[in-house]
């Protein structure tokens, strides 16, 4: 209920622009983290990536237990590609 109070205060299109602003900070501390070897603060920018679209996920009819049954078919299916020796 949370999620939705915000998402529908702040309306679509600032919560696109925010999600986007949020996406582009996470890509900036990843950078940090894996190409410069920087002490970065990974941790809050991935909790905002999730808030907002956990935000968009409620706001367009999505249930946790939908992302919950996405997250694990994609966990078996490349668990399953491991499995049958694919490699990046």
């Amino acid at each position: 209920d949370k999620l939705l109070k915000i998402f529908v205060h702040f309306g679509d299109e600032t919560q696109r622009n925010k999600l986007c602003e949020e996406f582009r900070e996470l890509q900036d501390e990843l950078y940090r983290f894996v190409v410069i070897g920087d002490e970065c603060d990974m941790l809050t920018e991935i909790a905002d990536v999730i808030v907002l679209m956990l935000e968009f996920m409620y706001a367009y009819g999505y249930e946790f237990d939908d992302l919950k049954d996405e997250v694990i078919r994609k966990i078996d299916r490349t668990i399953q590609r491991i499995e049958d020796g694919y490699y990046v």
